[in-house]
């Protein structure tokens, strides 16, 4: 048995990807709440106009529901048995569950479940026994916001990411620090200690997964570590969708391809500028909260970042999106350059037809009625058109490939 823990609760993380971006004017579902606030997101003390000024450029969710078990039947069914486990300590009991819908186009689930006392007191490893029922309950969670989640018409279905985990571990209130630290480490042996200064009633860590050791599962130490892992579950969740997003456009462009369409090309370049527009807010969004947090948020903040390299996964993201403008914006040069030739190349064919019906219509107006005079004028006529026909030729080649004569 773990000295000095009576109980422990989990939050398992349930991200998904939504199958279209959230908009303003969407109906919100029944039961469901909109969200206008930063609850998520440990800010300064900010009075309520800069905080309503800043609602719109952070992450956050922006409806959910919320409540006990009754959140994890979809369309009044019984809940799945997968989503309420039962291991060899015991059944496992939700305490909460919320299912919310972020401004980053992606949602997530978080339930909270209260462990067996027979985990605890057992001799054998708890995240090795919690961990297998959490990740088998990923595909009872996809079918659970299927039917959750509004999904528009034509659109691809949601579906979930990953599962993680934070433990919630309750110990006795005259517990040493030394000995919170030890549990923390026994949950979170791949972590690194990130308590804040300043809080001494609880010793929070941060590695594949996260854990605090407190003495109420309601402090604010419990709360803080729980809200900032959610978000970053978003913010992962977000630069993956929108990654994909551009690996998708980069599968479309192919620069040795023949047969480029403007219209092809306009049409990508909407699609790019959306992208492009959503992406930019996400990243000025995420690299925002940082400077607004408190000093206990921003020591987590920092924790969970460095832990999970997501700074990583938005160099990645940013330089893909330039990539990916560059090129398009290469191509359509290309496609310019080929119209501006073909243009040149008109204007060229008809100055010398111009010249030609000149030249010609001034020999017939000079022309005397005889027959020597008028097949002289037609043979002058003919010359010149070939003249003219050389002369497009050549200069027609030389428009298109200016290299070459120089080259030769």
């Amino acid at each position: 048995m773990l000295k000095d823990v009576r109980s422990v609760r989990v939050l398992a993380y349930f991200p998904c990807q939504l199958s279209a971006p959230a908009g303003a004017d969407d109906e919100v579902p029944a039961g469901w709440s909109v969200t206008d606030g930063l609850d998520d997101l440990a800010l300064q003390p900010y009075g309520q106009r800069l905080l309503d000024e800043l609602l719109g450029s952070m992450p956050r969710p922006t409806t959910e529901i919320s409540g006990g078990a009754e959140i994890l039947r979809a369309a009044g069914q019984d809940i799945d048995p997968a989503l309420s486990p039962t291991t060899e300590s015991g059944a496992w009991q939700v305490v909460s569950a919320r299912i919310s819908r972020w401004n980053v186009d992606c949602g997530l689930l978080c339930v909270t479940y209260q462990l067996p006392d027979g985990i605890v007191g057992g001799a054998g490893d708890v995240v090795a026994e919690v961990a297998p029922p959490v990740q088998r309950m990923v595909p009872a969670v996809t079918r659970l916001l299927r039917a959750v989640l509004p999904t528009p018409a034509g659109t691809d279905e949601v579906f979930v990411l990953w599962a993680n985990t934070t433990f919630a571990v309750r110990v006795d209130p005259d517990c040493a620090p030394a000995r919170r630290r030890a549990i923390a480490e026994r949950f979170t042996p791949d972590g690194v200690d990130c308590t804040p200064d300043g809080i001494s009633d609880g010793v929070l860590r941060v590695g594949s997964h996260t854990t605090a050791v407190v003495s109420d599962f309601g402090s604010r130490p419990a709360l803080l570590l729980a809200r900032l892992t959610g978000v970053h579950h978003v913010c992962w969740a977000a630069a993956l969708r929108y990654d994909a997003v551009l690996s998708a456009e980069l599968s479309q462009i192919d620069p040795g391809r023949g047969g480029l369409s403007m219209s092809a090309l306009e049409d990508q370049a909407k699609r790019i500028l959306s992208g492009y527009h959503r992406i930019r807010l996400f990243r000025l969004g995420y690299s925002s909260v940082e400077a607004h947090l408190d000093a206990a948020g921003g020591t987590v903040w920092n924790a969970l970042e460095q832990q999970w390299k997501f700074r990583l996964v938005l160099t990645t993201l940013d330089e893909r999106l330039d990539f990916v403008r560059t090129l398009h914006q290469q191509l359509v040069g290309r496609l310019q350059d080929r119209r501006s030739r073909l243009l040149n190349e008109l204007v060229l064919a008809f100055t010398f037809l111009n010249i030609f019906a000149i030249v010609l219509a001034a020999l017939t107006f000079v022309a005397l009625p005889s027959l020597d005079v008028g097949l002289l004028a037609s043979a002058i006529g003919v010359v010149m058109l070939l003249a003219n026909l050389t002369a497009y030729l050549a200069f027609r080649r030389q428009m298109n490939d200016p290299g070459r004569a120089s080259g030769a």
